[in-house]
């Protein structure tokens, strides 16, 4: 049987820690056909999770996809956590068919959250392991991909109660240096052709509102529509010829982004 797995971790890409995620998944999945597309988040960021799920989850995706989602600062509580317990994990069911595991932390499942058809708590060790997503969690979706569901599922939860993802805020630094922020197209509230300011880490810088990110000339700053968000694009930060994150300081996810005339 073919599967699809998407593993989204705050794991440096190629590094020792999503090496031994990748193999587990693999030796535990051995009599799969299993694919698996692993993608790199900065550490703690599930602001950036939460972009990363929401434009796989509802992208174009073969039947049976997973996704395995781990970033867990473990702040549920301020004081030391005994035996290195964290986050709960749990499945996520979406009215497009597509199954999640994730720790719940945060803003990981925000944006997926209007789409969720059912939403559990999953039986695992959740503590006794500094490396949670290696020793306990691959077993869990092992059993979520043999459509062991039953093995695995507690109690449901309510999605209304995970937070939404902030309003106006930086969400994805792509490899380019341009900014994906949290405004959908619908909400950008100016016409293609005007000028505008955005404000990011305390600098001001004026844009040119596009309804692509290349319609400007070589140094210029766009507020584009961009490639992300699907049926209502995010907004992107764009400097045509150069990196728009460099401009504005190296913003981080979670930063706030003014735009005003």
């Amino acid at each position: 049987m073919k599967r699809l797995l998407h593993v989204i971790c705050d794991y440096q890409p190629a590094s020792q820690e999503f090496g031994e995620i990748l193999e587990r998944l693999y030796t535990q999945n051995w009599d799969l056909d299993l694919h698996i597309i692993p993608t790199s988040i900065p550490s703690f960021d599930t602001v950036a999770t939460g972009f990363m799920v929401y434009q796989f989850a509802l992208g174009q995706n073969p039947p049976g996809t997973v996704m395995y989602v781990n970033t867990a600062p473990r702040k549920e509580q301020k004081a030391a956590m005994q035996n290195n317990a964290g986050e709960k994990l749990v499945y996520a069911k979406l009215k497009n068919g597509i199954e999640i595991v994730a720790v719940n932390s945060a803003y990981t499942l925000s944006l997926v959250k209007p789409f969720i058809e059912k939403l559990h708590i999953i039986q695992v060790e959740n503590e006794g392991s500094q490396f949670r997503s290696r020793d306990f969690f691959p077993k869990a979706v092992s059993d979520i991909l043999h459509e062991k569901h039953e093995e695995r599922l507690l109690e449901e939860v309510d999605p209304t109660t995970l937070p939404d993802m902030p309003e106006g805020i930086a969400m994805w630094i792509d490899g380019f240096g341009n900014i994906k922020t949290s405004i959908r197209k619908s909400q950008r509230g100016f016409n293609e052709g005007e000028k505008v300011h955005i404000k990011i880490n305390g600098i001001r810088r004026a844009a040119l509102v596009t309804g692509g990110s290349f319609s400007v000339d070589e140094g210029e700053l766009a507020y584009s529509v961009g490639s992300s968000g699907h049926d209502d694009p995010f907004m992107e930060i764009f400097l045509r010829g150069g990196s728009a994150h460099s401009l504005f300081g190296n913003p981080t996810s979670g930063a706030k982004v003014i735009v005003e005339e």
